[in-house]
């Protein structure tokens, strides 16, 4: 089961990857599962963002970087 959260969170980066980050608690990333690029639907204004997949040390997360803003995302919670 997932849980949306879709609130934004600072993020250590290890190099120009996400190492841990603070939502209540300090989760740490473990690894990286899964990434990827979207582009947004430009017609409709929306920014381009990158998909991160992790496992982390309490769960798996979805996190999305958005670098128009600079803005880290945690938008996603899996059990």
């Amino acid at each position: 089961m997932s849980k949306l959260i879709n609130q934004p969170v600072q993020l250590e980066l290890k190099g120009s990857f996400p190492a841990a980050f603070r939502f209540g608690r300090k989760f740490e990333v473990k690894y990286i599962l899964n990434h990827w690029r979207e582009g947004g639907q430009w017609w409709l204004d929306e920014p381009e963002l990158f998909v991160y997949e992790v496992s982390t040390n309490r769960c798996r997360c979805e996190l999305h970087f958005l670098p128009s803003l600079e803005q880290w995302i945690l938008y996603r919670i899996a059990d």
